[in-house]
Parts: C-alpha cells; structure tokens; sequence
C-alpha cells in the first residue's frame, strides 16, 4: 500500500457527499467499509473526512435545511490550474455552478456541469492534494462518466484537462472510452441512455456480495446485484438517503 500524494490533470482525485445526518452516515459507511472519521470543525461545517488505514480517502458533509440538492457522490478531477481550466470548461459549453474558490488552505474547487449534463467538480490541490490512496479497500477503485453524447462529452474533457489518449473498448451498441492521464489509465466513460448523465463512483471492496449483503442490512438498497466484468465484480447501491454509489471487488475464484 503506497499512499498517494500527486495527481496528474483529470484524474479523480477526491469524492464527497452530502448526508442530512453525519451521525447516520458514519454509521453507515464506516460499516460498510471500515472507515474511520476526522472532523475538521466548525469552521468547516463539520466537514469530515472518511479514512482508510488511517488515510484520507473521501468527505461527508451536512446537507443544510430545506436543500434540494439531489444526493450524489462528487467526483473532483484534478487541475494543476483551476483558474485557466475553468475558461477552457466555459469555452467548451460547460458551465460553472460554484467558483473558483478558497477552501482555506486546503485548495482551490469549482463545481461545474459538463455540456451533456453530468455535474463534477475541478480540485487544485493545496495541503490536500486528494485521497491518500485508490483502488484499495475502502478507497475510490474506479470513476466513470455515464452520458448520452459520448463524443462530445470526449471533446469536452479533452480540452478541458488534456488527456493524453483515449482507449476505447466494447463494440456494437456499447460505447466505452477509458481516459489516460499522465501515462495512466484514471477513468471511464459510458454512453448510454439507460441513466441520468452523472459520474459514478466505484468504491474498492474485498468481497462484493458481502459488502452488497451488508448495505442491504444497514437500510440500504440494491440498484444491480452483483455481476462480473473483465475487471471484477461489480454492484450498484444507494445509501439510506438515495445516494448512487457503486461497489468493485475481485472476482470469486470458487
């Protein structure tokens, strides 16, 4: 396990998620995945960051009264110059929701909307350059980017961070991109018209049924029951407030 502390321009480098109950949602995830929790204060909001191994690897903060933001895991993509990228987004048939701006020392965000729907966020890292680790238990595993309009969402996020190659996979009626940055592979990208444009997050999990049976018996639900893939075996689930996440583990070798 190496911790991780750079991050090349688009690559997922954090996730977060609004909850109306800190408490709850602790309880929650911390089962699930045997997180552990820091939070950052009031100054913050009770910001809380969700660790792994003692590491940062994603955020949980409180919904406020009478929101209506609908829940969502936020994928932040990496930028080494937020302010440049937010032009190129603007330019491109983006646009943004939120910033740039501070967050104290920690680093510069944006919240943004991607030309066919799909909102994410834009992160030039400060003290917190991002989660400490992925594709470990517990950690991010995989990012993907479900829309309508594949080639333009391609054209989109190629000028906006720069991917330094795109691999497409699948054929027929299924259209999936795998995005490179920095030599390596950091995301994907699904067209489809079976789901809302979004980005999903795929959490890394030791035993995908057991982590599948356990969401079910803490109030949660299950999307997709588990299904195999050419890069493990995989589960779509919603926590007890109807937040979208997805589950990634190894295969069952039995």
């Amino acid at each position: 396990m190496v911790e991780r502390t750079e991050f090349p321009d688009g690559a997922p480098c954090w996730v977060d998620t609004v909850v109306p109950d800190l408490d709850e949602a602790r309880r929650f995830y911390g089962d699930l995945f045997g997180w552990t929790f820091t939070d950052l204060g009031p100054d913050l909001g009770h910001y809380t960051l969700c660790l792994a191994n003692d590491i940062p690897v994603a955020g949980l903060a409180r919904r406020r009264p009478g929101s209506t933001v609908e829940p969502r895991w936020h994928t932040y993509l990496a930028i080494r110059n937020l302010d440049a990228a937010a032009r190129r987004l603007v330019q491109r048939g983006g646009e943004l929701l939120v910033g740039p701006r501070e967050i104290l020392d920690a680093g510069r965000m944006a919240h943004a909307v991607d030309p066919t729907g799909a909102q994410f966020c834009l992160w030039q890292g400060g003290v917190r350059p991002g989660f400490g680790l992925w594709r470990e238990p517990g950690a991010v595993g995989w990012s993907e980017l479900v829309t309508p309009d594949g080639p333009t969402a391609d054209a989109f996020y190629q000028a906006v961070f720069g991917y330094d190659h795109q691999v497409q996979i699948g054929g027929g009626d299924f259209d999936y991109s795998v995005w490179k940055a920095g030599g390596d592979q950091v995301c994907g990208r699904w067209q489809t018209e079976e789901l809302p444009p979004q980005w999903v997050t795929y959490f890394a999990v030791p035993d995908t049924d057991e982590a599948v049976g356990r969401a079910a018996a803490m109030s949660g639900h299950v999307e997709r029951q588990p299904w195999d893939t050419p890069y493990g075996r995989m589960a779509s689930l919603l926590d007890p407030w109807g937040t979208p996440f997805s589950v990634l583990g190894p295969v069952s070798q039995a």
